[in-house]
């Protein structure tokens, strides 16, 4: 219980700020985001270390400054930079070599794609149009949905989702997410008629979805490095990572969706 009034008082705190850098946008959200990365990327290498693995930490950190601000102020070079990334990174294994491995450079590839790329999905899908409700409708899922998972879970849970990463997780748990992001989704249409409202209300258990797997894939890196946590920045919640590990699938999923139906029609 004590863990749970933690939570709340945390997410009666942040969530407000949270909403007021994403309305905001500019310059305020380019700089809330670096915090968010700059933060999970040191959890990322502290959770690869404690795996005893190693990553190419000078490129990650490169990819982790430049990013954001390529998608601040020019975001269609985007593939443009990828690229240049992934050839900076095969650079310096190449130099490095055999000091560093190809499991180094998968480590960092994987922090890169995973935490970086991540969170500038937050930036990309505030370009959209309509970009703050997209951004209010995915956390909504995403929360809901972590919210009837917990819920569901405790009081219906009999089969184990995945025993091997998440031994407490539960199917009837994941059904029940699933559920309450579909119910929270159409009482945010009603307040919120945007011209996607059907669009959303049809996607959100895709985008449940794509939260549930971002919290196992990140239970499953701490189970590999033997943590319970990623950090303890966050009251209640462990690290950014903890907190944001749905996010960094849903908001990328749905971005990509979104691109994708508008050019569809």
């Amino acid at each position: 219980m004590k863990m749970l009034g933690q939570r709340v008082i945390t997410a009666l705190i942040g969530i407000p700020v949270i909403l007021f850098v994403f309305y905001t946008g500019n310059l305020l959200l380019l700089a809330g985001i670096y915090l968010l990365i700059i933060v999970a990327v040191a959890e990322f290498l502290n959770i690869v270390r404690k795996a005893g693995q190693r990553g190419l930490v000078f490129p990650l950190w490169t990819g982790a400054i430049i990013f954001p601000l390529i998608i601040q102020y020019n975001y269609n070079m985007i593939g443009f930079a990828v690229f240049l990334t992934v050839l900076f990174c095969s650079i310096f294994f190449i130099n490095g070599y055999p000091h560093y491995s190809p499991l180094d450079l998968g480590w960092t590839l994987l922090g890169l794609l995973y935490v970086v790329a991540g969170f500038s999905h937050f930036l990309l899908l505030r370009t959209l149009e309509h970009g703050f409700w997209l951004i209010v409708y995915v956390f909504i899922v995403v929360w809901s949905t972590d919210a009837g998972a917990y819920f569901s879970g405790i009081h219906l849970g009999r089969h184990k989702l995945a025993p091997t990463i998440s031994p407490n997780k539960k199917w009837e748990g994941s059904l029940g997410g699933l559920l309450s992001s579909i119910i929270a989704v159409y009482i945010f249409t009603v307040f919120v008629p945007l011209p996607e409202s059907k669009t959303l209300l049809f996607l959100a258990p895709a985008v449940s979805i794509a939260g549930q797997i971002g919290d196992l894939f990140e239970s499953a890196l701490k189970r590999f490095a033997n943590i319970k946590d990623s950090g303890h920045l966050i009251p209640g919640h462990g690290g950014v990572l903890d907190r944001f590990d749905s996010a960094l699938w849903a908001f990328p999923f749905t971005y990509h969706v979104m691109v994708f139906l508008e050019r569809l029609y």
